[in-house]
């Protein structure tokens, strides 16, 4: 964030439907009613802007109300709140985070990275893993 404007490390497009992702998640905080939409508009890539109605409506999403968002000063807030967010030394994406330490695969282990990391009985995704002679589970 410069000057109190938001920029985007892919352009003024992937600023664009950023705010319209983050309306719906602002909207509809639900990850079960918000994924559906975000991964509909991030399955388009490039072409993202061009398909924001038909992707509300797969997703059950009232377009009006997403609008009204993108549309007005809330989504302005929305992507300053989010840019506050974001790590000062973020790079590139995928810029995951691993209990608040970067992922040293970059995401490409992330099932590995998260069993090691969890504490407490692991979710069912980690049974793989398990059977891995490689994998070593943090017992803290």
């Amino acid at each position: 964030m410069s000057l109190g404007k938001v920029s985007c490390q892919h352009g003024e497009e992937e600023c664009e439907g950023n705010r319209w992702e983050q309306c719906a998640i602002a909207h509809y905080p639900d990850a079960t009613e918000y994924f559906p939409f975000y991964y509909c508009m991030e399955s388009e890539g490039d072409n993202m802007l061009k398909h924001v109605k038909d992707c509300a409506s797969k997703a059950n999403m009232d377009y009006d109300t997403l609008s009204t968002c993108y549309n007005s000063k809330e989504s302005d807030e929305l992507q300053k709140k989010a840019a506050e967010m974001t790590p000062s030394d973020h790079q590139y994406v995928p810029w995951v985070l691993v209990n608040g330490e970067k992922s040293p695969s970059d995401g490409d282990q992330i099932l590995e990275e998260v069993c090691n990391a969890y504490k407490g009985t692991p979710p069912k995704a980690c049974s793989s893993l398990q059977k891995s002679k490689n994998w070593k589970r943090c017992t803290m």
